[in-house]
């Protein structure tokens, strides 16, 4: 039977182009038959730098395992969050895994915001649910080791994820073993007991590196981890720099470092073994522990021992030898991984290039389009091409072409496409829920994507031994300054929709116009589009028709008005021919592949009663900010103004000056304007500041010299709030402020919160989670000459792009105060 290589782009080029020395690494790694799980909550929380020596210095299966895709951090390099984010972050921890060398996997657990402690974060992931996917990827992957990167008894002391993850990593490396565990669901997989389990302890769990360095160390295991890679030129430090870099949307850029680097190891399973210093030591991971391995092991040393620098296809003969006797090994685990690390190898030493592309990165199911191939043997002359099929039950063509070494074969075919699934990430087809994704198939859930429907399959012989390689069906193009451009080829739905914003605050009885643009990605299109509007919402016209040729456009406008109905929150489908459409998000940055994500098409309706003073706002962005966009929503003249541009302010001109989230923190500029600031609130301007972090503040003694943000939040976004001045104006002024008016809030209430300030701030707010002490710095004023400072650190970055009633009519509040 011949082999079958299935290469997903965006390793295809790095699968391909090894050098010599790169080679000769992958052969040693033919020897190594053991494999490690790592185990954390988000992207970013894995351990670049043990991740990378585990996989490139030990040559060891490496893999991690990330509970979540972090759709509930913060965006350093663009606008999208929540499940766009995840998109990025789960592409970036791909990439990251392509430089050090590790596997990657996922829960369905979604991250739903900062959480104080694991018991809260168990109380919205569901637990069972994420304690099956684990369990289910121990089984599959098979680690010799688990290990942790946080503690399982410190809940309450990190992130709630973070701790989450470790209790979950030590129930089911307990469970994995288990035959009685959700065995329902488990039928297919044998239990498996993991030998060990540790947790990846540091400096940073001890409160310092002066403490860590001081205390005894006897019952850690450890391992130096600098090691140098003469092969390929770099020390492990600086292969792991690269790699923690990719996690670029959250800032985690780093130097590159050389030289001796220890990592320590807590065993949780049991405590530390006599004369045990590695946390790999007593455990067998040579060819030794199959039945029948002896012989390949010493084939592949003697392949080590012959390997020629200069001509790595010397080395084939030897190669298929031991492939042989891999392939007559009893089915099982280490033989599909070894016979395909293998025959990699082979292909390699040979310098097989396989590649299928086209010249059109998108297109919908039902059209043509032309694909063209290569495949070259650049290092031996005993390549034969048998045969191309296109995947799925496509063409099939017959070649029988002995291939001269290095004189490429090209093939172009143009086929119809059908039946194929438009392209998105899969755990995104259903909706996205607090808790968890809703995958259909939770068995299959644990891949980073989905691999891609449209493949070319190679048939070939190499010293009249057959092999099939499959490789997926690219975009491929050549850009001036760029040069080669390849990126994922995306199959789209026929029609869809281009992003629009579809946040809708209706105010009382004004209407509101909704207006987007539909998209012909097939042949030609024509249909009718209208909302699917519950009682209470009135909208004009009823039905939209259109008629639409490929790749043009027409632009839909919709009216809408309420009718007689309380305040609340509605999710209004538009539909496209009776069907659910489909809005087509491209993300596009040069670190990741380009994403094409569709995305149910919704339009999130607000009806708030409110009073609105329609004034000029000026506004001061900070990162990921879209409540400028909800200030022109509700009749604000907003402009958007650079810190040098506040001392020129006029404040009969321009009343209110708003600073965006974290603008204390990104805006370099704005300290050497404060003076400004203050005057202009002085003269009879109102200030307001949102929440700011810790890091790297820039607000100096501005607002006092005893004014300090603490990392206080409330991440019950439900928490009770209390009135501490209720008839002070800005909660009666011009909207009455309730307590209904803190319903329905999302993800959180506030965020670093102000914990020390003078008595001339008034506290108007108090809220906190359960069991914590009462936060009252919610919204904090303090007059200012003729004008006033407010700073406030409540969540209104979440709660006003979201359309939450009562959040825009407090923030309402505060800018005409």
């Amino acid at each position: 039977m011949p082999f079958i290589l299935l290469c997903l782009q965006g390793n295809t080029i790095l699968s391909q182009s090894n050098t010599s020395s790169e080679i000769l690494d992958r052969i040693k790694k033919l020897n190594v038959l053991g494999s490690v799980l790592y185990v954390a909550a988000h992207p970013d929380d894995e351990n670049t730098r043990l991740i990378t020596y585990l996989s490139k210095g030990q040559k060891l299966r490496t893999a991690y395992v990330s509970m979540t895709r972090g759709d509930g951090g913060q965006n350093l390099i663009g606008p999208e969050l929540d499940e766009f984010l995840g998109v990025i972050r789960t592409n970036e921890l791909m990439e990251a895994r392509k430089i050090d060398g590790g596997m990657q996997f996922f829960t369905r657990a979604n991250d739903f915001g900062y959480s104080k402690n694991a018991e809260e974060t168990f109380s919205i992931w569901e637990k069972d649910t994420l304690l099956y996917n684990l369990v289910r990827i121990i089984r599959e992957f098979k680690p010799d080791v688990i290990i942790n990167r946080f503690d399982h008894r410190t809940s309450g002391k990190t992130h709630g994820h973070h701790t989450a993850s470790a209790i979950l990593g030590l129930e089911a490396y307990r469970m994995a073993g288990n035959p009685l565990f959700q065995r329902d669901k488990m039928a297919d997989l044998e239990p498996l007991v993991v030998p060990r389990i540790f947790f990846n302890t540091s400096y940073f769990f001890f409160g310092s590196k002066e403490k860590f360095d001081a205390m005894d160390k006897s019952f850690l295991y450890s391992l130096d981890v600098g090691e140098y890679y003469p092969s390929i030129g770099y020390s492990n430090g600086e292969i792991s720099a690269r790699s923690r870099s990719m996690h670029k949307s959250q800032g985690f850029g780093i130097n590159s470092t050389r030289g001796r680097q220890m990592e320590y190891f807590e065993r949780i399973d049991q405590p530390k073994e006599l004369g045990q210093v590695s946390p790999f030591d007593g455990l067998d991971f040579t060819w030794s522990r199959i039945n029948g391995g002896g012989n390949i092991q010493r084939i592949i040393d003697q392949v080590i021992a012959e390997y020629k620098i200069s001509d790595p296809s010397a080395s084939i003969p030897l190669l298929q030898k031991a492939e042989k006797y891999i392939a007559e090994l009893p089915l099982g685990h280490w033989r599909t991984i070894k016979l395909n690390e293998i025959q990699e190898v082979i292909a390699l030493c040979a310098g097989i290039y396989a590649e299928a592309m086209t010249d059109q990165q998108t297109i919908a199911s039902g059209n043509s389009i032309r694909i063209s191939t290569e495949f070259i043997a650049r290092s031996s002359d005993q390549v034969k091409l048998i045969g191309e099929r296109i995947l799925p039950g496509g063409r099939d063509t017959a070649m029988n072409i002995s291939l001269q070494v290095n004189v490429p074969l090209l093939w172009t075919v143009s086929i119809d496409l059908k039946n194929l699934n438009y392209t998105t990430p899969y755990w995104l087809l259903h909706g996205r829920r607090q808790a968890t994704y809703p995958v259909e198939d939770p068995a299959h859930c644990s891949s980073p994507i989905k691999a891609k429907e449209l493949n070319v399959e190679f048939s070939y012989s190499l010293n009249e031994r057959n092999y099939t390689m499959v490789r997926e069906v690219i975009y491929k193009n050549d850009d001036p300054v760029a040069g080669e451009v390849r990126q994922p080829f995306e199959i789209l739905p026929e029609v869809t929709i281009a992003p629009f914003d579809q946040s809708v605050i209706l105010a009382s009885q004004q209407p509101s116009e909704i207006k987007f643009t539909l998209q012909c990605n097939g042949k030609s299109a024509e249909g009718s589009v209208r909302l699917d509007v519950p009682g209470g919402l009135i909208v004009e016209p009823q039905e939209v028709h259109y008629s639409l040729k490929k790749d043009h456009h027409e632009e839909i406008k919709f009216t809408l008005k309420a009718g007689k109905m309380d305040n609340t929150m509605l999710s209004v489908p538009i539909l496209v021919n009776g069907q659910s459409a489909l809005i087509h998000n491209v993300i596009k940055y040069s670190h990741i592949p380009w994403q094409h994500v569709a995305t149910p098409a919704v339009i999130k309706i607000s009806k708030v009663d409110l009073k609105v003073n329609p004034v000029a706002v000026a506004y001061v962005q900070g990162a990921g900010d879209y409540i400028d966009e909800t200030l022109l929503k509700l009749g604000y003249a907003v402009k958007l103004i650079a810190p040098k541009d506040i001392r020129f302010l006029d404040f009969k001109k321009v009343p209110v000056l708003i600073f965006g989230i974290r603008a204390w923190n990104t805006q370099t500029e704005l300290p050497s304007v404060m003076d400004d600031i203050l005057r202009y609130a002085e003269k009879g301007g109102r200030v307001i500041f949102q929440y700011n972090t810790t890091a790297e503040l820039l607000l100096g003694e501005g607002l006092g010299t005893d004014f300090k943000i603490s990392r206080d939040r409330v991440t019950d976004e439900h928490s009770p709030v209390r009135f501490l001045r209720p008839e002070h104006p800005v909660l009666n002024r011009p909207n009455k402020i309730v307590m209904n008016d803190f319903n329905e809030w999302v993800q959180e209430r506030g965020l670093y919160f102000p914990n020390s300030y003078s008595s001339q701030w008034q506290e108007i707010l108090a809220m906190g989670d359960q069991g914590e002490a009462e936060l009252k710095s919610g919204i904090l004023i303090q007059q200012k000459g003729k004008g006033v400072l407010i700073y406030t650190p409540l969540a209104w970055f979440r709660q006003l792009p979201s359309g939450i009633p009562g959040a825009c009519r407090l923030f309402i509040n505060l800018v005409s105060y």
